[in-house]
């Protein structure tokens, strides 16, 4: 049975999405299980509240050509360490750094499982225009094809990622996983002495709707603001956006809202983490998420976790498994508009759906038995030929 494992993620920087949070965080949790794991990525590192510990963290430096990333240094770094491990997860597709290490594995006779966290995915691959969508077909004919070829396997985190997948291009016969790539964690009060931020705290007084998460034109917050405007809130109400962007998009946000009027009712915090992250979902009445395109969905259960009621659009695939009538809104603004209107204010709603919501989601997706399947997933597909069949 492996019991020491390497993964390999691209970006070491909780600022660039959830799929990093998740890796480390059941990384951290299947070492009680007997499972060691590392992270092998490219600087910056920015891993607050990193409960595997930075000595499990390793980072080499890299540069872009033609706008993929090359990693100096990687084959001595593999040279000298991979004989350490006895498997190597891949996280994410379209990487120079995956194909490299997998190019490492297969010479060594290293078995390798791929995760591609939504990145071969039909949106992610056909609907971020033709110019995008002819790169990846290359690169899948050329590159990622044999890589997932040669892999002991392939983990999707939901049912409806790995039926999307499989359509985007003729599949090789690897062994399939679904596997939640996180649990519902219990989300601890702050203590008297834990204080956030200014920036986060100057809303004490409001009712807060939530958006947290990356700034990014596929997660729609585009349409929060503009269901926000036409919704004709309370004056006590705010909408906080929270989280990392390109620094233009996030100033045309703040255009849009300024020019829908509700500029001063609208607020961008920032990237939060530790402290500031608790805060803000004990804090918030409602997390919005009217994503796009979601293959999960890691910060709805951390929501969910800690009481705060949810609303998402039917794009996120955790939409799956959320109980019948709750909050899950197509991408159309007239209906996130009356939600917010009709349904967002009212507080008994609230807490019914809230409480509703969380434990359904707290039978679906345990800690425990998520970290069981985690390990027990990189364990067989580590241990086998990865060839046909799925589980």
């Amino acid at each position: 049975m492996p019991t020491h494992v390497l993964h390999v993620i691209d970006s070491l920087s909780y600022e660039s999405g959830g799929p990093l949070r998740s890796v480390v965080d059941l990384s951290a949790a299947g070492m009680r299980l007997g499972l060691q794991s590392e992270i092998l990525g490219t600087k910056p590192v920015h891993i607050p509240d990193n409960p595997l510990g930075m000595e499990r963290i390793h980072s080499l430096d890299s540069f872009s050509v033609g706008g993929y990333r090359y990693v100096r240094g990687l084959k001595d770094w593999c040279q000298a360490n991979l004989q350490r491990y006895d498997g190597v997860m891949l996280h994410g597709m379209w990487s120079n750094l995956n194909r490299a290490v997998s190019r490492e594995c297969h010479t060594r006779g290293l078995p390798y499982i791929v995760c591609p966290h939504g990145m071969l995915d039909l949106w992610s691959v056909r609907s971020q225009g033709i110019l995008k969508r002819l790169k990846k077909t290359i690169y899948w004919h050329l590159y990622e094809r044999k890589l997932v070829e040669n892999s002991s396997g392939i983990v999707f985190t939901l049912k409806r990622e790995a039926e999307n997948s499989k359509r985007t291009f003729p599949f090789p016969p690897v062994r399939t996983f679904v596997v939640a790539p996180s649990g519902m964690v219990p989300v601890s009060p702050l203590a008297a002495h834990e204080e956030p931020d200014t920036q986060v705290r100057q809303v004490d007084t409001a009712k807060i709707a939530l958006f947290l998460g990356r700034v990014h034109p596929k997660k729609r917050p585009d349409l929060l603001i503009e269901a926000w405007s036409a919704a004709g809130l309370p004056s006590d109400w705010r909408l906080l956006v929270a989280g990392s962007g390109d620094p233009a998009y996030i100033t045309q946000l703040a255009k849009l809202a300024k020019q829908k009027g509700v500029g001063d009712s609208i607020q961008f915090v920032g990237s939060v983490a530790g402290i500031n992250k608790r805060y803000l979902f004990q804090r918030a009445s409602w997390f919005l998420l009217p994503s796009q395109q979601e293959n999960f969905g890691v910060a709805v259960l951390e929501a969910a976790s800690a009481g705060c009621a949810i609303a998402i659009s039917d794009q996120v695939y955790l939409a799956d498994e959320f109980p019948e009538g709750a909050e899950v809104l197509p991408l159309q603004v007239d209906a996130w508009t009356r939600f917010m209107r009709e349904r967002m204010t009212n507080a008994a709603w609230r807490d019914e759906t809230a409480q509703r919501v969380s434990d359904h989601l707290k039978a679906k997706f345990d800690q425990e038995s998520v970290v069981r399947r985690w390990v027990d997933t990189i364990c067989t597909g580590l241990g086998t030929t990865g060839r046909a069949g799925s589980q």
